[in-house]
């Protein structure tokens, strides 16, 4: 009887990434429940995980471990969508302290039983996996080799985030022969890719365009490896040794890339965290727009024109709504202000002829008289006292203070430096600066890759015909 029964599609989430890029408010809270366009990043996880028919979750944290169980629960409670047809576990280890560890651990508890679906909890995707988990159930049993699927989404975007990927792919099976993860803020002027993938494979095919969103599919193995290994800190420690040690471990790791309809990304930092919000807004990643009751039942927000996103209770009278705009239910907005290309959290207080343009605001946040906000963020429950001008990518942590314009005539501008927790204000300054890239940067053709890769076989056989 034990071969009818059905195998339960169970998931692993891992919350505790990219702790140090979130800064100040990694410091205080958890970055799996960092809002994304006024929904955390953890409640479009694990929707993406009950879209694909994923029937057992296993969300893994050593951080703020109580607090992602409040939320999960509190989620039960209201019945968020995530909630139905999907059992959620919350799992901790005091003792973890990357990736590998979470895996090791993950594999002493023996809590897989099957394949699975391996995913960040800052992964944003509207993709449905379950044809990629019957790929890898068919490529399991053709080669019982079979580590795990990475899923690779194709990217038509110039600025880097820190998730572009080079790989090489037998095009016959999909296998995975070279693995290089592209530089965030440089160009390479080439690429160097070791001769045996050629000579090895007869046929190849070089991807330099696509983006690691930090899917997987794995198998029972694939945990057993991390054991075996504890030279493997993170997903990339991983892949490189399996490709370097094929032979010896016997494992292999294959490919699948999503249709283009899809859409798939990781926010892993403040520029992507940007990218991501700007899609979500723009509706490329629909179904998981803000109109479509996300994360709880109803409909919380209107869709105006040019992407305005409005809550029924939110109080807005002779205010200039641009466009890509974001406003939650309980927050005011006073006459006289003009906002584009922002998100409102709940409960906020914006004073009369304010400026915002691409700003990012947490939840009952205070916003006075006559201030230009631009390419910010600001932490939940901060202040932001009248005339102030904050610019150039600032972060501001949450209960922070923003003092006006001082009777020195001193500009606020260099709020960056000297802004306090209002609780504490001997502690360090909580505002951090993180630009994003302001120049464009090109990838190489493929075929210009394919000749630059064609000139340096026919250099090799030449001084193999010299010997």
């Amino acid at each position: 009887m034990a071969q009818f029964e059905k195998e339960i599609v169970q998931a692993v989430l891992i919350a505790d990434n990219n702790v140090w890029n979130f800064k100040p408010l990694s410091d205080e809270g958890s970055t799996a429940l960092l809002p994304l366009v006024n929904v955390s990043m953890l409640d479009y996880a694990l929707i993406a995980l009950n879209r694909s028919g994923v029937e057992e979750v296993f969300v893994y944290a050593s951080l703020y471990l109580q607090e992602i169980r409040d939320h999960i629960k509190a989620g039960i409670a209201t019945y968020a969508s995530w909630s139905f047809k999907m059992t959620v576990h919350m799992i901790g280890g005091e003792g973890c302290r990357c990736f590998g560890d979470a895996m090791r651990d993950l594999d002493a508890k023996a809590l897989i039983r099957g394949n699975f679906i391996l995913m960040g909890a800052d992964t944003v995707t509207n993709a449905d996996l379950r044809p990629v988990l019957d790929q890898h159930k068919r490529m399991a049993k053709f080669d019982k080799g079979t580590a795990a699927t990475l899923v690779f989404k194709e990217c038509a975007i110039n600025a880097r985030t820190g998730n572009e990927l080079l790989i090489a792919v037998d095009k016959q099976n999909a296998r995975l022969h070279y693995h290089q993860r592209l530089r965030m803020n440089h160009k390479e002027a080439r690429y160097q890719i070791p001769l045996d993938v050629f000579l090895g494979n007869s046929c190849v095919a070089l991807h330099h365009n696509l983006l690691d969103p930090q899917i997987a599919i794995g198998s029972p193995s694939m945990l057993s490896l991390f054991s075996d290994n504890f030279d493997f800190q993170t997903r990339d420690d991983f892949v490189r040794g399996l490709l370097i040690n094929e032979e010896l471990l016997d494992s292999r790791i294959y490919v699948a890339l999503l249709p283009a309809a899809q859409y798939a990304h990781k926010v892993n930092n403040w520029p992507s965290y940007q990218l991501v919000s700007r899609d979500i807004i723009n509706r490329w990643a629909y179904p998981l727009v803000p109109d479509m009751g996300v994360y709880k039942l109803h409909q919380q927000y209107v869709f105006h024109k040019d992407n305005i996103y409005k809550s029924h209770e939110a109080h807005v009278s002779k205010v200039a709504l641009r466009e890509n705009v974001v406003i939650q239910a309980g927050s005011h907005v006073e006459a006289g202000t003009v906002i584009s290309d922002t998100v409102i959290g709940e409960n906020c207080r914006i004073g009369k002829n304010c400026q915002l343009s691409n700003v990012f605001l947490m939840a009952n946040v205070t916003i006075q008289d006559n201030c230009r906000l631009e390419h910010c963020v600001v932490g939940s429950s901060a202040v932001i006292e009248a005339d102030c001008d904050i610019s150039a990518g600032c972060v501001v942590g949450r209960q922070v203070r923003a003092p006006k314009k001082d009777e020195a005539g001193q500009d606020p501008g260099s709020l960056a430096h000297r802004a306090h927790n209002a609780r504490a204000e001997q502690e360090q300054d909580r505002i951090t600066r993180h630009c994003c890239p302001s120049r464009r940067l090109c990838i190489p053709k493929m075929v210009d890759l394919m000749a630059a890769t064609g000139r340096h076989q026919l250099r090799q056989r030449r001084q193999r015909g010299r010997r």
